[in-house]
């Protein structure tokens, strides 16, 4: 079955602040961007609908992310899916080592959180699987994605986040670019190395738009259009939440550009934002 456009649905939150989107080809394939937590399966198979999914892209092993992904392989090897290739790149779990890291604790939870639970399901993956290289492009129909970040060793303060793979969606009219869940270092090293790539019509924003990368790196991208994976409470945030006003704890993590969604909001007003899609409003679907 053909279709007249090229249809982005961010899905709405059926566990808290998930990440979800399906993008629907003109040619009625399917690319996947994380997908969620288990309980947010039922509504990514409304959505995905039956159809061939060419890509699934997991941004990065959290379990607001790819939980989801990582119970359907364990319950079924996602037979509930038709998949041809799964997209993603993790730090490696041996890297566990003391020197180097600012919140040894911190980090060590990081890796423990959904990494060991996907390494259980990856050899299921088989050729199906792909660890994903800064660099890298894929097409999809009218779809184009080109990998602009990858995992980098060494940027230890938030590891899982700041290993988010970045990628821009490209069809005939527009530019989508996802950023994940990067974080403020891993947007600096972005901005260093891609920024000539970043603009961009509309953005995911990074890390649920709190936490989050730096004005640069939206100045570079300089979108029409946001879209925020977060319930009400958190896209209202204000500028430091209690849970960020401990100062000398994050300067301790190394952490201590972290701010809420308040100060993101800021930005897009100043580079003139009109439009935003919040994921806790309810789905929403977007001709791309």
């Amino acid at each position: 079955m053909k279709n007249d456009k090229t249809l982005l649905y961010q899905l709405t939150e059926t566990s808290p602040f998930m990440m979800s989107f399906v993008i629907v080809t003109k040619q009625d394939n399917v690319i996947v961007v994380d997908g969620g937590r288990e309980e947010d399966m039922p509504l990514l198979k409304e959505y995905v609908g039956g159809r061939h999914i060419s890509a699934w892209i997991l941004t990065h092993a959290h379990v607001d992310h790819i939980s989801g992904f990582v119970s359907e392989m364990k319950k079924n090897k996602c037979a509930d899916f038709d998949i041809e290739r799964v997209y993603y790149n993790f730090p490696p779990y041996n890297i566990i080592e003391e020197h180097d890291v600012p919140d040894y604790d911190y980090y060590c939870r990081e890796l423990n959180e959904t990494l060991p639970s996907f390494l259980e399901i990856e050899p299921l993956l088989g050729e199906k699987g792909h660890i994903t290289k800064q660099g890298e492009s894929l097409t999809v129909d009218e779809c184009k994605i080109d990998f602009l970040f990858s995992y980098h060793h060494g940027l230890n303060a938030n590891l899982m986040n700041d290993a988010s793979l970045v990628f821009k969606l490209v069809t005939d009219n527009t530019s989508v670019l996802f950023l994940g869940d990067l974080g403020p270092d891993g947007g600096d090293v972005l901005f260093r190395e891609s920024r000539h790539l970043l603009k961009s019509d509309m953005v995911q924003m990074a890390h649920h738009g709190h936490m989050n990368v730096s004005m640069e790196v939206y100045a570079e991208i300089m979108p029409k259009a946001c879209f925020w994976c977060a319930p009400k409470w958190l896209y209202e945030e204000e500028e430091v939440p209690k849970y960020l006003a401990d100062v000398e704890k994050l300067t301790r993590m190394k952490r201590i550009r972290m701010y809420g969604t308040a100060v993101t909001r800021k930005w897009m007003d100043i580079l003139g934002v009109k439009t935003h899609y919040v994921s806790g409003e309810g789905t929403n679907c977007v001709e791309l």
